[in-house]
């Protein structure tokens, strides 16, 4: 009978389920892989320009962890001589060490507005770490998304934490799902899932059991294992310390927290699920386009695609948080009804339909109209026009022209955001409309006109583009970005998308 301390019986370590009986028994007994001339070979040490540039990223004049060494102390310190951090973290590198002192977070924690103070969930907590630890996550997010993007693992469906990717990307990518249903005119819907507590609850052991399938170092991969044992969190009260071990998620403020948790969840995106669907995710939010013949088809894809995902969040152990799974059927060309919606149910729960999701900044609604968007914009731009006024009137009263550079410089691109999404309904005139009546606030402001002025007066008063048009010319460049970018679901013709060959 196979002992125990023998360890799994591992035929091939690159494959998913053999792997991971691996990396739990190494974690178990807190093993250290060590190289020998047959195995790949490990990252070369890190370079004193990758320090540099690595201590450049991060910003000054935030606050420090534990240790109060602050980026500004640092940076001093690696001018006047670089060596000393290189000789710090490369001998890190060697022997696979991530100092315990540098895994110390201090959290602090900050009342909700308008939450009652007495209930837990009223507050919301952030932790600060040590620079020099920072310095050193970077530096391994640097060669983890160099090994990721050399050996073609990240994920071309994956926007959130990625170059190039953005909430307008994906918004635009969805957009070009549902499109194609639209062209093929067949039915529709929308599925919005949330993995609950997502940071906070994946699984470290799946974070190495996915550096190993990428062929990770193994310097590398022992830094990170190391890493993620011994952490801790320290609140400070008065002249009270309160001390906690933190052994599950994403370390909380750290720079790898992002690639770590794309690690994880881009598996979710290469499961074999039914043909006419789409998924993509940004950050811990996923959505789901299904399409199909009728409505019965698309009920049973959709839960046969549940049950691949609930599946999915087992194996990794993550789980989905109902209250916040919604459905949204496209009744835009009537080819489904709210009144008789589609029954998809997810832990026996028959999922919630609503007529709108709030997503990634931009308020979806059945009808693609966008309507609640655009109100709800209106009614913040308002505020924020007479926030902005009121302050500008006090400290700057004696500049005639300074609202028309916050115009230009915070509410137009404020008003513009979300063009990924409706940028392709610009030729509804409800659109445009509700895009011109957008500018009717700050324009009054600007020309100091009557309120019962014309908002087309205004633009020409003002000798402001008309935010309809200026909305075509922002949507045009950032197809030619996207295009740039090859994010390529399908091909451009006549300003539609077609699907792919």
């Amino acid at each position: 009978m196979r002992h125990e301390l023998w360890g799994p019986e591992i035929h091939n370590h690159r494959i998913s389920d053999q792997a991971a009986p691996l990396v739990s028994f190494i974690l178990k007994y807190d093993l250290i892989i060590w190289n020998d001339k047959d195995s790949e070979p490990t990252f070369e040490t890190f370079t004193k320009q990758e320090i540099t540039y690595a201590i450049s990223t991060l910003k000054k004049k935030k606050a420090s962890g534990i240790d109060g060494i602050s980026i500004e102390i640092i940076k001093e310190l690696h001018d006047m001589n670089p060596g000393i951090l290189h000789y710090t973290y490369n001998k890190c590198l060697e022997l696979g060490i991530f100092p315990e002192t540098w895994k110390k977070g201090k959290l602090i924690i900050f009342n909700k507005p308008g939450k009652d103070p007495s209930l837990p969930n009223a507050y919301r907590p952030i932790c600060l770490l040590s620079v020099l630890g920072k310095i050193l996550d970077k530096l391994l997010v640097f060669r983890i998304t160099h090994l990721l993007h050399k050996n073609n693992k990240l994920h071309k469906q994956q926007h959130g934490f990625r170059n190039g990717r953005s909430c307008e990307t994906e918004n635009f990518r969805l957009w070009q799902a549902i499109n194609i249903a639209l062209q093929e005119r067949v039915p529709v819907t929308l599925l919005s899932l949330d993995v609950q507590g997502a940071f906070d609850t994946v699984w470290r052991t799946s974070i190495l059991f996915q550096l190993t399938q990428a062929n990770c170092p193994q310097n590398i991969f022992n830094l990170v294992r190391n890493y993620f044992t011994n952490r801790s969190i320290h609140y400070f009260q008065d002249e009270e310390v309160w001390n906690f071990d933190n052994q599950r998620g994403v370390p909380q403020g750290s720079c790898s927290v992002p690639l770590f948790w794309n690690l994880v969840m881009d598996t979710a995106l290469d499961l074999p699920l039914p043909q006419g669907r789409h998924i993509q995710d940004y950050a811990d939010d996923i959505i789901v386009v299904i399409r199909g013949k009728d409505k019965e088809e698309i009920e049973r894809k959709g839960n046969a695609i549940l049950e691949k995902l609930l599946a999915w969040g087992a194996e990794l152990k993550l789980s989905f948080n109902i209250q916040k799974t919604f459905q949204m059927p496209i009744t835009f060309g009537g080819r489904l009804n709210l009144r008789n919606p589609l029954i998809i149910s997810i832990n026996n729960h028959t999922i919630q339909i609503v007529n709108n999701i709030k997503y990634l900044g931009v308020t979806w609604d059945c009808c693609l109209t966008f309507t609640k968007h655009f109100k709800a914009l209106r009614d913040k731009t308002d505020s924020l026009t007479y926030k902005l006024s009121t302050v500008a009137n006090e400290f700057y009263s004696k500049r005639s022209g300074l609202f028309r550079k916050i115009y230009y410089g915070a509410i137009e691109p404020y008003l513009l955001f979300g063009v990924g999404a409706w940028g392709n309904r610009l030729k509804l005139k409800k659109i445009r409309d509700s895009l011109n009546s957008l500018q009717r606030r700050p324009l009054i402001k600007i020309t100091k006109a009557y309120r019962t002025i014309s908002t087309e007066a205004l633009q020409v008063i003002a000798g402001i583009v008309p935010l309809d048009i200026q909305a075509k010319g922002v949507f045009g460049k950032f197809l030619l970005t996207t295009i740039n970018n090859d994010i390529k679901f399908g091909k451009f013709l006549d300003g539609k998308i077609t699907k792919p060959d």
